[in-house]
């Protein structure tokens, strides 16, 4: 059974626990007055707004654009009913540790009535006045440290003029939502009436806004069949829905405020995360059109295996009348860009380019910066510019562009005289840098075989020039293909999925991403290598399956196997081989192989284990360990072996799913409490994991304390000596990692029912027999549930998970080690190969796998 989640709008009592300011509690009404105007006779005829709304009409696209504010700028949030602002409010609020307002309850407070109240007692002429009144005097007193929540009801009278005026110190972000989302949630206006709100209130929105946020709806299938864990846990679908939502937003925001102190990117230890996608080599983008993405013509995750970057094309057609386009048009690109977002840990990349025909025409260039201003105003991580623009025109557009990186396109139509040598390419990259870019793209049609290396030595000619913008230069056509392989900076290529075309001269979407890999090991600028799992028996490892699985959809021709031994005299021998490309290491040998080492990180260092070891080839010039981007850039190439590093993606794995699993009730605050059963290996992982979410009361309990009060003492420690980077040093006094000597012990008094629960205890004897463990029941008295994860996955159904499953109506969310093993496995892929893990690919294969060794 499939029911649609519209965003629908909780309580703020259903989020108490959020610590925000009680006294801003929505307000709003479903009697609030539909701001459209009554019926047109004429059926074909769109309604505009009643009259109230009426305020001077400013074509939003010629209002100049703030991006850049002061770090305790007030954020504002604004849209239609339904479209989700009051949700969205709190989740910002409790990430960027904001006061947050409602705009509706502040008139209420001023007045001690509604606003329909109000109106009704004394008139629509005086309620517009009080109105505009307290709206104004909201702004003013909360100019700053808050996030306020308005309602569409807030721009009658010109209070879109105060709005307006304060969108050029503040971010205002205009939420938006399909038609569809609204209608359901709203079950007041017809389908059709809710189109015609949107389009009606579009423009006035976009006038006194300059963000511009699509808020997802999605059909939640409450049963799947893709994991095996659907076998074991109850629906953690519905808790988890708004988890998916806060996901998408702070991802926006980041992108316009930067990272929420309280709510570091969910990303951000993933060793890729720290190295800009522009000092990366080979990099891609896959590219696809607004439509195929929104109309479900392409499945969203395979776009992003072995890419870099999704580059989403915006249509630029026939220009419309005076340039402006529809409505309906641009909320496809809003929408475009939000289906990406959700399951991507790649940025998105918009464009819109002219085409041959257009180019210098009056109407054409009206809608290209229509189009652009929209796509800056849904905060991607890139954005491509045509620069057939004046100077003026892309001035204005570097300006306006906050955190957006810009690409300025030059499209030689056909090739220059002198080819790559002609001074008009030069040209064209001085110009741009000049201007601000970050990212020059020239692309110019071959006409032979010399031309793919002519772009070579143009690539190196701008390189000596020390340039700040970055360069993506290659041949278009069928002949310019080698040129794209070679090109180091996202490179465009097709969806795996769409057949191959006939390509014209201009043509650049050519190959795909598994074909660029296959030409970089042909041509041995990468060299296939040899990675494998080592354990004392690991013959029923899921790894391998993982990591081959995603080499051969990438294209690349590396080899994942096991090796089992009960020493680790063969680690020392396989290690030192030329094609050695990495190692997983798991028990017995996690701390056993650290002597053998020669660098660790810092995770690893403080947690005192490794699951993870890369070769070194090339050392700094004094002898020691290079850096983390040095060690990525010696990826994918073999040769002596000069240094082996260890590091730990135990802990990645654990953080990753307990940040899926907690709901937004449950973000990490001073007051959050977290319990670890076990005191073995993974407790060790799982203690830094929860210290690098910010968690500052850990508590163990194991059936041997003293086990227990050692790893507590080894952390307090760490923590006494600042030496856990992933723990701010200003938390560092309020953390302590605490035992609780039995399971039988009441749960201590003075702190918080854990709302993050972590069971490391194994789930079979030796003889294979289950172990009968539950977490005691006076432990899961949490008034907002939480998260429990077993790391455990053998066997299936354990205690703890028919445990969870009475329990998944009080909010408690269950994951276990299906959940956890690829996590892990992402971040080895990206040590391994430098590239992003093709994440969904890895997750069925573990799924099928075990299915596969359940049925023998």
């Amino acid at each position: 059974m499939a029911a649609f989640h519209a965003g629908a709008k909780r309580s703020y009592n259903q989020m108490h626990d959020s610590g925000l300011d009680r006294s801003s509690r929505s307000v709003t009404t479903s009697r609030e007055p539909s701001p459209l105007r009554r019926r047109s006779v004429d059926p074909k005829e769109t309604p505009g707004l009643r009259s109230g709304y009426n305020t001077p009409n400013v074509d939003w696209t010629a209002i100049p654009r703030q991006a850049s504010f002061s770090d305790d700028a007030s954020l504002v949030l604004i849209g239609v009913r339904g479209v989700g602002k009051s949700s969205l409010g709190v989740l910002a609020a409790a990430a960027y540790g904001r006061r947050l307002i409602d705009s509706e309850r502040a008139f209420l407070e001023a007045t001690s009535i509604t606003t329909q109240a109000y109106r009704k007692l004394h008139g629509a002429t005086e309620y517009q006045k009080k109105h505009y009144q307290v709206f104004q005097q909201t702004l003013q007193a909360h100019d700053k440290g808050c996030v306020i929540v308005c309602s569409f009801s807030d721009l009658e009278n010109h209070g879109s003029v105060l709005l307006r005026d304060f969108a050029q110190r503040h971010p205002v972000v205009h939420i938006i939502r399909e038609a569809q989302g609204i209608q359901l949630y709203l079950q007041v206006w017809s389908l059709e009436r809710t189109r015609q709100l949107l389009r009606a209130s579009g423009p006035l929105l976009r006038s006194c806004t300059n963000y511009e946020f699509f808020n997802t709806s999605e059909a939640l299938v409450e049963k799947s069949h893709e994991g095996v864990q659907d076998l074991a846990k109850a629906s953690n679908g519905l808790y988890l829905t708004l988890k998916r939502v806060e996901r998408d937003f702070l991802k926006f925001l980041n992108n316009i405020i930067g990272t929420p102190p309280r709510m570091p990117s969910q990303h951000s230890p993933y060793p890729l995360s720290q190295v800009p996608l522009s000092q990366r080599l080979f990099t891609m983008s896959t590219v696809v059109e607004v439509d195929d993405i929104v109309d479900g013509k392409v499945n969203v995750e395979a776009l992003m295996i072995g890419v870099d970057a999704v580059e989403i094309k915006v249509p630029l057609s026939e220009p419309p009348t005076n340039g402006m386009y529809s409505e309906d048009q641009l909320l496809r690109v809003s929408q475009a860009l939000a289906i990406v977002r959700r399951p991507s840990i790649v940025p998105a990349v918009l464009s819109v380019i002219l085409s041959i025909d257009s180019t210098g025409h009056e109407g054409a260039q009206k809608s290209l910066l229509t189009l652009l201003t929209h796509c800056y105003r849904l905060a991607p991580e890139f954005c491509t510019v045509d620069s057939s623009l004046s100077d003026a025109q892309l001035a204005l557009m570097v300006a306006s562009k906050g955190r957006t990186q810009l690409i300025a396109l030059t499209q030689m139509q056909e090739r220059l005289p002198d080819g790559w040598s002609d001074e008009e390419c030069l040209a064209a990259y001085e110009r741009a840098d000049r201007l601000g870019f970050d990212v020059v793209k020239i692309t110019m049609p071959a006409t032979s075989v010399s031309d793919n290396f002519a772009v070579h030595s143009f690539r190196q000619r701008v390189e000596r020039l020390n340039g700040k913008a970055r360069l993506i230069a290659y041949n278009t056509g069928k002949g310019g293909r080698p040129s794209m392989c070679f090109n180091k900076l996202l490179t465009p290529v097709r969806y795996a999925y769409d057949p191959p075309k006939e390509p014209g001269d201009s043509e650049d979407v050519l190959l795909t991403a598994k074909d660029v890999f296959t030409s970089l090991f042909a041509s041995f600028i990468y060299e296939p290598m040899r990675f494998f799992i080592y354990g004392a028996n690991v013959s029923f490892s899921l790894s391998p399956a993982m990591h081959n699985a995603a080499y051969a959809a990438c294209g690349m021709s590396h080899t994942f196997g096991t090796h089992s031994s009960p020493n680790l005299d063969d680690f020392k021998r396989l290690s030192q081989d030329h094609h050695f490309g990495g190692a997983a290491v798991v028990q017995p040998y996690k701390t056993g192989v650290m002597p053998l080492l020669d660098g660790l990180s810092s995770h690893a260092r403080a947690i005192g284990s490794v699951n993870t070891i890369i070769p070194v080839r090339r050392l700094q010039p004094d002898g020691s360990i290079p850096d983390e981007l040095e060690l990525l850039s010696q990826c994918n190439k073999s040769g002596p072996v000069k240094a082996l590093y260890g590091d730990n993606t135990d802990w990645i794995g654990i953080r990753a799913c307990l940040r899926h699993g907690s709901s937004p009730a449950n973000t990490v605050r001073p007051q959050t409490t977290a319990l670890i059963c076990g005191a073995g290996g993974q407790a060790r992982s799982t203690i830094y994991s929860m210290l690098s979410l910010g968690v500052r009361n850990i508590f163990i309990c194991n059936r041997t304390s003293k086990n227990a009060q050692i790893l507590a003492d080894h952390y307090n420690k760490l923590i006494e000596s600042h030496a856990i980077s992933e723990l701010d040093p200003a938390d560092s006094a309020s953390t302590r990692v605490r035992v609780i000597e039995s399971f039988e012990r009441a749960w201590p008094r003075n702190f918080r029912q854990p709302s993050m629960i972590v069971s490391s205890i194994p789930t079979q004897t030796a003889d294979g027999k289950m172990v009968d463990f539950k977490i005691p029941d006076d432990w899961l008295k949490s008034p907002t549930g939480g998260v429990v994860l077993e790391l455990a996955y053998k066997p299936l159904i354990t205690p703890i998970v028919q445990q969870m499953r009475e329990r998944s109506h009080q909010g408690w969310i269950f994951m276990d080690g299906f959940d956890v093993l690829p996590e892990q496995a992402f971040v080895q892929f990206e040590l391994f190969t430098g590239r992003r893990a093709p994440r969904r690919l890895m997750r069925m294969e573990v799924i099928k796998r075990y299915r596969e060794e359940q049925s023998q």
